[in-house]
């Protein structure tokens, strides 16, 4: 499994040029990505109206319908994930597209919903700028934010937060190190 640290994410965003004509909304794609391990499927689905009215959502209620195994789900926005929505939304206002609840929140030059595999080229295409050696994807985006919550929450939580169904699903995320294991058996009672 692959997982972007956080100093690749930085690595991959530093290079992408903000005044070129889908640079912003690339740059604000990527972050929602790191942010809210959304599936690239949930991602492209996304309406304005999921996450924004006036200002960005504090969550953003995945419908069933865009939802792997259809099973509808609550990621909370962090700031930086609420940031990304909003600099996607004002993208939209800025260049001309329709920024209304029902419109999609990716569009492409034609107005139209961005394709999954469209954003999983620009995500290529930005890894190889920016010269990452970690093959990143939408879903190395997934992986990486599950596997920095593992570290610090409740592996319940991050099953949620994933959609998973199975708890055994989310175990993958828990990157056990030999320290982390002599630690633990150090805190055993001496008998």
């Amino acid at each position: 499994m692959r997982i972007l640290t956080p100093n690749a994410t930085r690595q991959l965003l530093a290079q992408i040029p903000q005044r070129s004509p889908f640079g912003a909304r690339d740059h604000a794609v990527i972050r929602l990505f790191a942010q809210t391990g959304l599936r690239v499927g949930e991602m492209v689905g996304l309406n304005v109206g999921h996450v924004y009215h006036k200002m960005p959502f504090d969550q953003v209620d995945l419908p069933a319908a865009i939802c792997k195994g259809h099973h509808s789900r609550v990621i909370p926005l962090n700031p930086a994930a609420r940031q990304a929505v909003q600099d996607l939304v004002d993208f939209l206002k800025m260049r001309g597209f329709q920024a209304d609840a029902d419109s999609p929140l990716l569009q492409d030059r034609r107005h139209r919903r961005l394709p999954v595999r469209e954003v999983q080229r620009l995500v290529q295409f930005h890894r190889q700028a920016a010269g990452l050696t970690v093959r990143a994807t939408p879903h190395t985006f997934r992986h990486s934010f599950a596997s920095h919550l593992a570290t610090r929450v409740s592996l319940r939580i991050v099953q949620q937060l994933l959609g998973h169904r199975f708890l055994a699903s989310t175990e993958v995320y828990l990157h056990t190190q030999p320290v982390q294991l002599a630690q633990a058996v150090a805190t055993l009672p001496a008998f």
